[in-house]
């Protein structure tokens, strides 16, 4: 009810956007200040070369946040990276390559899967009404991390169905994939 509520105040799409990205970034201020967030959104650490560039050195603090939605159980589980890409998963997804092509100027993206997110059935229904303005925390928490670095984010969200049925409507999807696309700001 919420969602439809605010949809109906925020009769655009702009402000619809700005609304959503606000929480996000409330989710991450708060769980910055009570502790269950710790580490910086950027982590250099000049030991180990991995983690120095503009986009792999967000990674821990973006696992981190994936970490804590998986063990407070808004879902079940959630992958970083391509499905069937052993290498470029979890704080892997992104390279030195990855790294030259963002400092360049090309936009990067990145795909993140949540499983069984809590606001799956709610974004579903939405969705099927409609309406593309839909409860997104995830998504928008792993903005604000990326914002707070100076990074431009912008995120397509979709609901995928493990099993294949030719009829559409026969439709039960566990998984909402979230594509980044992440430039400078």
């Amino acid at each position: 009810v919420l969602w439809r509520v605010a949809a109906g105040l925020l009769p655009n799409f702009t402000r619809r956007n700005d609304f959503i990205k606000a929480i996000g970034r409330k989710i991450y201020e708060g769980a910055k200040e009570k502790g269950v967030l710790v580490l910086p959104p950027r982590s250099d650490d000049p030991a180990n070369k991995l983690y120095n560039g503009p986009l792999t050195a967000t990674m821990p603090a973006i696992q981190e946040a994936l970490d804590v939605f998986n063990t407070t159980n808004y879902c079940s589980s959630y992958r970083i990276g391509e499905k069937g890409e052993p290498t470029r998963v979890g704080r892997f997804v992104f390279d030195e390559f990855d790294d030259r092509d963002f400092e360049d100027g090309s936009t990067v993206n990145c795909l993140i899967s949540i499983f069984e997110p809590a606001s799956l059935g709610a974004s579903l229904q939405i969705t099927g009404e409609g309406s593309r303005f839909s409860p997104d925390f995830v998504a928008t928490t792993l903005a604000a991390i990326w914002e707070k670095v100076g990074i431009s984010v912008s995120y397509e969200s979709y609901f995928v169905d493990p099993v294949y049925r030719p009829n559409p409507k026969d439709f039960f999807p566990d998984e909402q994939l979230l594509q980044f696309s992440l430039s400078k700001a």
